[in-house]
């Protein structure tokens, strides 16, 4: 049959099928990933828990409710009391921002919008398994193998250290950084 079909189209056929089975490991590993982040709403349902988090949920809903412009002049009375915080000028607002923008574009491409409380504790699962692809790739592009890029994949999925971060519910700024850390590299050493 391969000496039927040819070299080239043998190896085409196998590059191919090598190809398909790394989607499918990497598509395993998201998945995985995200499982693995989504047990803390399978068990008690869609609550942001800790401090922090509720502090940046909070900030989100100001940002969603007041618009950019009173966000970055938002000075919050109720925290750090009886002085407060101003806030604008000193939070980093990369999660607010994309917690929103995510909100917002939702009921674009789903009947039933979610709230913002549940965009807020989806968000850390959802950049989890971007940080597992994003450390894959980054990988498979450093080592010049998808071999390599799917163990890493693998490895990000499920270890502790990066699980505490991006856990669903725990709407911190860890979740979104380490996709954006991991995305940068890959994008640096692609330029190389």
């Amino acid at each position: 049959f391969w000496t039927w079909m040819g070299s080239s189209s043998a190896t085409r056929l196998g590059r191919f099928a090598l190809g398909l089975l790394y989607a499918s490991l990497l598509a395993l590993c998201g998945w995985a990933a995200y499982d693995i982040r989504l047990y803390a709403i399978r068990n008690y349902g869609y609550v942001i828990h800790e401090f922090d988090p509720w502090f940046n949920f909070r900030a989100t809903k100001y940002l969603a409710e007041n618009g950019w412009h009173a966000f970055f002049h938002w000075f919050d009375y109720k925290v750090w009391y009886p002085l407060g915080r101003p806030v604008g000028t000193t939070i980093y607002p990369g999660m607010q921002i994309t917690s929103v923008a995510i909100w917002k574009l939702l009921p674009l491409f789903m009947r039933a919008p979610l709230s913002l409380n549940d965009v807020c504790c989806l968000v850390p699962a959802w950049f989890g398994v971007s940080a597992t692809l994003a450390l894959g790739a980054l990988t498979a592009e450093c080592t010049g193998t998808w071999s390599a890029g799917v163990a890493a994949a693998a490895i990000m999925a499920v270890i502790p250290a990066h699980i505490m971060r991006s856990v669903a519910g725990g709407f911190d700024n860890e979740s979104i950084a380490l996709t954006a850390m991991c995305t940068t590299f890959f994008c640096w050493v692609r330029s190389l």
